[in-house]
């Protein structure tokens, strides 16, 4: 029996370092998200401020206007407690560069219309971040809108003596009028800039921080494999095969979840119309009317009819081992066509074929499955508008594998819509004409083939599917 001869400091050092590395890395990953959250939070706040720093100077510009225009005193003092908001910034401004009590800040930033909350973040971020090149700019820019504000309160002041001494006439009121205007344009670039370098500074500091949780989690995840390994090696495999169980189950669970949900809701909305329907047909004596209720009644069953034999298909799919033996695929189009030929609106379509391939290798029940939903799909969604319409199906072999193309000139499908389509149990607003469980059948069926699907669509062009499904099944797990 072999010893293990290494040496006990040795052994004890492989688990603490990674525990150690994992400690530091934790209480820094920690430290950064604090930071992170701190930084956005005073950003916020001085955004916030500035909106009401922006309020505060364009309700002072347009009371000032008034004032000049009507000589209402009220408007004056209404001027002076607007201005006031930017001028309480100001103070805090200048409190915060020079140190001043933190009375005097906090009064500036309290007649500023700050929210007292924020005074701490707001406080924080000027100390600490005062000479970095995105806070400096902005800075620049809050200094640079106060100098405006001091012209606006020193014209506030000239308009406010030339009425006291009723000594404003026409020429100087539009002098005036075009100042003010000047400034309030100044002020409100001014103003627009102040957050735009704040908010570009801000991402690029979260954007820093954000790289820095990545090291440290990676940091934490390869510390946390190292120890892993040496503590827990022999029960790896085991461990491994669990948590992807787990997984599996979890998945399982949730589709099931999403299943259980949305087929009781598709199962009793049709018979909710139906009550609904009988109940209108009880006080309709108009046989016209009548009949036009049974038609949507039977449209209502025919629906539901449609959605509970998706649902047997779907639990037949899910069931089914894959078997793969040798298919026709010319036999199972035209399955697939016979059984859609009495569907509403199929007459007036031409369905055209050109099959270069017959045999193949493959699950009999999941082509049919993949030909027959992409079939009635594209019926289902052919545009009635259209004289000619059509629906190709094209079968040929390549390099790549067995290829199946179905395309059709149908209403399309929005580009929004493109990525969505093949989830479970989603429909587009076209007349809810679909269940929302055949093209999810599709790509569940040739997922499980080892296959691909591509989609090409544009509104009132059409839609064209192509299926890449494998020459060979040698290497895939059965």
């Amino acid at each position: 029996m072999l010893k293990n001869t290494l040496p006990k400091k040795v052994r004890l050092g492989n688990i603490l370092i990674p525990l150690l590395v994992v400690a530091i890395s934790c209480a820094l990953l920690i430290s950064s998200n604090y930071l992170t959250i701190k930084i956005l939070s005073a950003s916020r706040a001085y955004i916030n401020g500035e909106s009401h720093y922006s309020k505060g100077q364009k309700d002072a510009t347009r009371h000032l206007t008034t004032y000049l225009l009507t000589n209402d005193l009220n408007e004056w003092d209404l001027f002076n407690k607007e201005l006031s908001v930017p001028k309480g910034d100001k103070i805090a401004r200048l409190g915060l560069i020079n140190d001043a009590p933190i009375e005097t800040i906090e009064a500036g930033l309290k007649a500023g219309r700050n929210n007292p909350e924020d005074f701490d973040d707001l406080i924080w971020l000027f100390k600490n971040f005062k000479s970095v090149s995105f806070f400096a700019k902005a800075l620049k820019e809050w200094e640079n809108g106060d100098v405006l504000i001091d012209k606006l309160a020193a014209l506030g002041q000239h308009v406010n003596q030339k009425i006291t001494a009723h000594n404003l006439n026409d020429t100087d009121k539009k002098s005036i009028l075009k100042k003010i205007n000047t400034l309030s344009i100044k002020l409100s670039q001014n103003e627009k800039e102040f957050s735009k370098k704040l908010s570009s500074g801000s991402r690029s500091i979260t954007n820093l921080l954000l790289l820095v949780n990545i090291f440290f989690s990676l940091m934490i995840l390869g510390s946390v494999s190292i120890y892993y390994w040496v503590i827990v090696s022999k029960l790896k495999r085991s461990k491994t095969e669990t948590e992807e169980t787990n997984k599996n189950l979890t998945i399982v669970n949730k589709e099931l979840d999403k299943f259980v949900y949305s087929a009781s809701h598709d199962l009793r909305s049709p018979i909710s119309s139906l009550k609904g329907l009988i109940e209108i047909m009880n006080t309709e004596n108009n046989v016209t009317q009548l009949r036009a209720y049974l038609a949507l009644m039977n449209q209502n069953l025919d629906k539901q009819d449609q959605f509970i034999r998706d649902i047997i298909e779907y639990s037949k799919n899910k069931k089914a081992k894959l078997a793969i033996k040798k298919v026709s695929l010319v036999q199972t189009i035209e399955e697939a066509i016979g059984q859609n030929q009495y569907r509403q609106g199929t007459k007036k379509i031409s369905i055209n074929k050109t099959l270069n391939i017959d045999s193949i290798d493959s699950d009999e029940l999941k082509l049919k499955i993949i030909i027959n939903n992409l079939l009635t799909n594209a019926i289902k969604y052919s545009d009635s508008g259209k004289d000619n319409c059509y629906i190709t199906i094209n079968t040929y072999e390549d390099d790549e594998g067995n290829k199946i193309v179905i395309s059709d000139n149908g209403i399309g499908i929005k580009p929004e819509y493109q990525n969505k389509i093949f989830d479970m149990f989603f429909v587009t607003n076209n007349n809810n004409k679909g269940t929302g469980l055949g093209l999810y059948l599709v790509k569940d069926a040739i997922k499980t083939l080892n296959g691909t699907i591509e989609i090409t669509s544009k509104i009132n062009i059409g839609t064209k599917f192509t299926i890449s499904l494998p020459k060979k099944y040698d290497q895939i797990t059965l």
